[in-house]
């Protein structure tokens, strides 16, 4: 399978790796890909050192057709600051066939995904603003978790307001929790953010169970992360964790969202 991938393909999976907006299923595909082709190591490290420039000097102004392509889509202004810290390697998992995640459409449109599949990495700099513009605008942003596997029918929708730090939770389908055990809602953030993290450069931010049917509902206080540097913010995640130390972070997440 790894020998069928076209070059767009291996481009968009290294492209996703230095974005931190693989999933897993992409992440393992991408690690047999490198094992198999040593070479593209060398491609790889360089695209990730381009993209940490980008993050430290003003990037170069994408074309006019394709800010017009994709500005309107994402509701914003052109003149939208770009401010783009980079993001950890994610952890592999099982390696089925490469799909576009569901993040693709909710945080563009479909319409920009496709251009965006033949982005320069300048112009994946104008990506990411696109996608923490709305956060940082101090709109209410509602986002979506989502299982990494794309397995599960668990469900997660956050509903965020980075100026007044309110929020809600609501959840669906979640299995049963196990008799001490609860659901954490974590902030992740970027590594060199200023704010207390744990060593998953993580945030509790709510402790919650479920009814019989996997449900609930409820408001949240928001890190002030949110408000002070919203652009550090680099996803939201559910664990399961003990109750009588949920913040101790051992779980790895059933559902997340990148942003």
């Amino acid at each position: 399978m790894i020998g069928s991938l076209s070059p767009e393909q291996r481009q968009q999976l290294m492209a996703g790796y230095v974005l931190y907006d693989l999933s897993a299923e992409e992440a393992a595909i991408l690690k047999a890909l490198l094992a198999e082709h040593p070479d593209l190591q060398h491609e790889l490290a360089q695209l990730q050192a381009t993209w940490e420039a980008a993050c430290e000097i003003t990037p170069q102004a994408p074309p006019d057709h394709l800010r017009r392509a994709i500005l309107p889509i994402a509701g914003i202004q052109t003149s939208a600051a770009v401010n783009i810290p980079t993001r950890q390697k994610p952890s592999p998992i099982t390696p089925p066939p490469i799909v576009v995640g569901p993040w693709w459409q909710r945080g563009l449109g479909a319409a920009a995904a496709l251009v965006i599949a033949g982005l320069s990495i300048s112009n994946l700099v104008l990506w990411r603003a696109l996608q923490m513009a709305q956060t940082s605008s101090g709109e209410t942003l509602t986002v979506a978790l989502a299982d990494p596997t794309g397995m599960a029918t668990a469900t997660a929708e956050v509903q965020i307001n980075p100026q007044t730090l309110e929020g809600s939770l609501t959840v669906a389908n979640l299995p049963p929790l196990e008799p001490g055990m609860v659901y954490v809602l974590w902030t992740v953030v970027d590594p060199n953010a200023p704010v207390t993290v744990d060593d998953k450069n993580a945030i509790l931010t709510t402790v919650f169970t479920v009814d019989e049917q996997g449900r609930q509902s409820q408001p949240i206080d928001l890190p002030s992360i949110f408000r002070r540097d919203g652009d550090r913010v680099r996803a939201i995640a559910i664990t399961q964790e003990s109750a009588a130390d949920p913040q101790s972070h051992r779980s790895a997440p059933i559902l997340i969202q990148p942003l």
